[in-house]
């Protein structure tokens, strides 16, 4: 985001205002510079004496610059990245309570943007005095040794006020140099770090697509839908009448599409959880069905998953997302097709694992595979938004209606892929 944003500001900055200053101290230098020395070669050696230190300071100067405008700019871009992953992610910030560790990290990530900022802005504010300064010793050094010259006769009293008036016109192009140098250098770096996107390859990668349910239970999770008064309960008490952050540390929740943050594995399952150590962290994992593949990732659960964990299919995503709700052992779990993306082996064996798991637990699993809807205690079926069948697996399939027909749809399609 931030190469899309302030890189190019910079770019723009250097092709615009910044190439136009470069080329006018330029010919500024260049015109002064011949009209000196066709006045008096010797006294321009004299005015020119300080400017070797000029050369050296401003070769410091970019050098600088350049390191610390690339540190500001990277850190911009983390900056912008964690407000886009949280805003990206506010089902999941919302769901798991992690409002007050999204506010301390971008504080953290801000405050770290601003001591960089500061340490550009000291190093870009030093130089322009810097620079008068030199120019003020030219001066000096023209006025002493001009002074002598026409004092012994070598040169008029106009030819000195003329020499004087080519330098004073170089003290502008001095004092601006630098600041030019600072709109150059942070161009460029701007200009590299955008070259590092445009110039790279895209690798395509294919990932296993899951279908979803036509109305995903993540859009009444979030605040856009109160129940009724009296209408939902938990443990007997409405959940109108409990405080938000106390209802979601109680429930654990996968949404249809399982959204990860741009952090390990490891992270991205304990999302901060400080009671959640290694071995929970794996024994959730290993419930989601997703340990094995993880250890055979060469940093293991250390693996980044990148921006929405791009670097793992969706079916891993759902089941890092999975393992995310195990391992807080919240009491109520809902979990909006969670098979979507996984095949009907390992949905057998994540299958398996939750029943083990929903011992004294309450499991709220929306889902169009019917085989995990067979172990549940009690299947509720839903047709164009209303209640049409509920009951046991067994009993709705003797029953002959419209779960009948699903589970003889599903047991077909299985053959034919066995097949």
């Amino acid at each position: 985001m931030s190469r899309a944003s302030s890189d190019v500001a910079a770019v723009r900055s250097l092709v615009g205002f910044g190439a136009v200053s470069l080329v006018g101290t330029v010919f500024a230098f260049a015109g002064a510079l011949a009209a000196m020395l066709a006045a008096d070669p010797w006294l321009t050696l004299w005015a020119l004496a300080p400017y070797p230190a000029l050369v050296l300071l401003a070769k410091r100067f970019n050098a600088v610059v350049n390191q610390r405008a690339q540190a500001t700019q990277e850190q911009l871009g983390v900056l912008s990245a964690r407000v886009q992953e949280y805003i990206a992610g506010m089902s999941v910030v919302r769901a798991y309570t992690l409002e007050p560790r999204a506010s301390a990290d971008f504080a953290s990530a801000n405050r770290e943007y601003l001591r960089r900022s500061l340490a550009l802005a000291r190093t870009q504010a030093s130089f322009a005095p810097l620079m008068g300064l030199i120019a003020g010793v030219g001066t000096l050094v023209l006025l002493w040794a001009g002074g002598k010259a026409v004092v012994d006769g070598r040169l008029s009293l106009g030819a000195l006020v003329a020499f004087n008036g080519y330098l004073a016109y170089l003290t502008w192009p001095t004092i601006a140099l630098g600041w030019t140098l600072s709109i150059v250098r942070r161009g460029l770096t701007s200009m590299a770090r955008i070259q590092e996107i445009t110039g790279a390859r895209s690798d395509e990668r294919e990932e296993q697509i899951g279908l979803g349910t036509t109305m995903p239970l993540s859009t009444s999770m979030r605040p856009l839908w109160e129940p009724a008064p009296g209408t939902v309960f938990v443990g007997e008490r409405d959940v109108t009448r409990l405080p938000r952050g106390a209802l979601r540390v109680m429930l654990g929740y996968v949404p249809q599409e399982g959204f990860l943050f741009s952090r390990s594995i490891a992270e991205n399952i304990t999302l901060g959880r400080e009671d959640a150590d290694a071995a929970r962290v794996r024994e959730a994992a290993v419930a989601a069905g997703v340990a094995d593949e993880t250890d055979g990732f060469l940093a293991g659960f250390d693996t980044v998953v990148g921006e929405r964990g791009l670097t793992l299919s969706g079916g891993q995503r759902q089941r890092v997302a999975l393992a995310r709700a195990l391992v807080g052992r919240p009491p109520i779990l809902v979990l909006d097709d969670p098979f979507a993306s996984v095949d009907a082996s390992k949905e057998e064996e994540i299958a398996g694992n939750l029943r083990a798991l929903a011992q004294g637990r309450t499991v709220l699993l929306m889902t169009h595979r019917l085989r995990a809807a067979q172990l549940a205690d009690r299947v509720v079926v839903l047709d164009a938004g209303r209640v049409v069948e509920q009951g046991r697996h067994e009993d709705l399939v003797g029953a002959r209606g419209l779960y009948a027909r699903l589970w003889r749809v599903q047991q077909l399609e299985e053959e034919i892929a066995r097949a």
